[in-house]
């Protein structure tokens, strides 16, 4: 689906020309799950949403490749995390860096805390 307009191609209304503009303002509700090597959408894309979205957003970024990101392609520091979001509706209070035992070396310098399991 993310790959394929054919549902759009079925509207029956123009689109709107406006671009959405993302910004601070607005319920402090959101919880950003982001793999740093992600080779579909790159870390640094997720940086920057976060940083026009500010503290209505919390990033989770997990030191972990490939494009899935919840439950059986993450992390479990990061399923954790997203689930409680999910079913309580709680954020954590800061970004949180799930470290991938794995990959750890490929995470220094991303300035996120480290919210793995026995750190």
């Amino acid at each position: 689906m993310p790959a394929n307009i054919t549902p759009c191609s079925f509207w029956k209304d123009a689109p709107d020309p406006r671009p959405t503009r993302i910004t601070d303002d607005g319920p402090s509700n959101i919880l950003m799950l982001q793999n740093l090597r992600d080779p579909s959408t790159p870390y640094f894309g997720a940086l920057k949403m976060r940083q026009a979205l500010g503290d209505r957003a919390r990033l989770v970024a997990l030191d972990h490749g490939g494009h899935g990101a919840y439950l059986a392609n993450g992390t479990a520091c990061g399923d954790r995390t997203v689930t409680t979001f999910l079913t309580t509706g709680r954020r954590p209070a800061r970004d949180v860096r799930c470290a991938d035992p794995a990959a750890a070396p490929h995470a220094a310098g991303t300035g996120l805390r480290d919210n793995s399991p026995g750190r």
